[in-house]
């Protein structure tokens, strides 16, 4: 290991060791406080995920979001993604083996659907309707030694969902992902906000108001949509790719770090954060 790595490896194991001494001191605190106080309800959204026998885990669950590209946009709600997993003291988060790689995205309506308006009857009974989730085609890795810039690479492929795409149309793939490069957009007039503990079990630590903006990324063109790749043009001309000029990504987060112990909800079920189902309606877990 070179002089480099072992710093990466020194500075986030001495971060995760303060991290879960702040999460410690405000566990102590909770636990002194008087009888009467209410105890935790609220369960960390995303915090199944994680390995009950690691020592700590970190969830991340964008509230609110845009995708755009050149006019083309995808507003994302609460809950429409949750990254989650065990955090180690060195390295990327370890993701539950469950094929999602620390990713759960649910399914986004897209505005105008096929056609880029939408249509009565609920876009004709959802046949003019279309979705799209975001899957990871690798693990989230964090680009800086300190988790709570929460700056961070997203490879990932946009599934594209209507009833006439079948099921195999993306945009990226393992190959040749749309890589999100999300870097912190907070201000110094609006920065995070944090807490420690309840509504969350003892020892979570919760930061709200977590801005992140990429820029620039490139978006291949579609592949298996329709019939032998037949509809790829159509989805193609519809989302605007392959582009790689003028795109981006703005989202708006709550991270958590906490002891494995608390656990959480699955994201996997929808539970806890966005309800069921994304924004679109459609179940999750794909």
């Amino acid at each position: 290991m070179n002089n480099s790595r072992r710093r990466t490896a020194r500075h986030r194991a001495v971060a995760t060791r303060a991290i879960l001494g702040i999460a410690a001191s405000g566990a102590l605190v909770l636990t002194a406080a008087p009888a009467s106080a209410a105890p935790a309800t609220t369960p960390v959204p995303g915090g199944a995920v994680c390995d009950p026998k690691a020592e700590a885990c970190l969830a991340v669950v964008v509230n609110s979001g845009n995708f755009d590209n050149n006019g083309f946009t995808l507003p994302m709600k609460d809950g429409d993604m949750i990254i989650a997993g065990t955090l180690p003291e060195q390295g990327d988060i370890i993701p539950r083996d469950d094929g999602h790689n620390g990713v759960y995205g649910r399914p986004m309506t897209v505005p105008g659907g096929v056609l880029g308006f939408d249509l009565p009857l609920n876009n004709l009974f959802g046949l003019a309707g279309v979705t799209s989730e975001v899957q990871a085609v690798s693990v989230p890795h964090f680009n800086t030694d300190n988790i709570t810039d929460f700056d961070m690479s997203l490879p990932v492929r946009l599934k594209i969902n209507n009833t006439f795409l079948g099921d195999n149309c993306y945009i990226g793939s393992p190959e040749t992902p749309v890589v999100f490069n999300l870097k912190p957009a907070n201000t110094p007039a609006d920065p995070p906000g944090s807490t420690i503990g309840a509504p969350y079990p003892e020892g979570t630590v919760s930061m709200t108001n977590v801005k992140n903006e990429a820029t620039g990324f490139a978006l291949p063109g579609a592949t298996g949509c329709g019939p032998f790749g037949a509809l790829n043009p159509i989805v193609n001309w519809r989302a605007k790719v392959p582009n790689s000029t003028g795109t981006s990504l703005n989202t708006v987060s709550t991270g958590y770090l906490f002891p494995a112990a608390a656990g959480g909800t699955d994201p996997l079920t929808g539970a806890g954060t966005g309800g069921s189902s994304g924004s679109s309606g459609g179940s999750s877990g794909s």
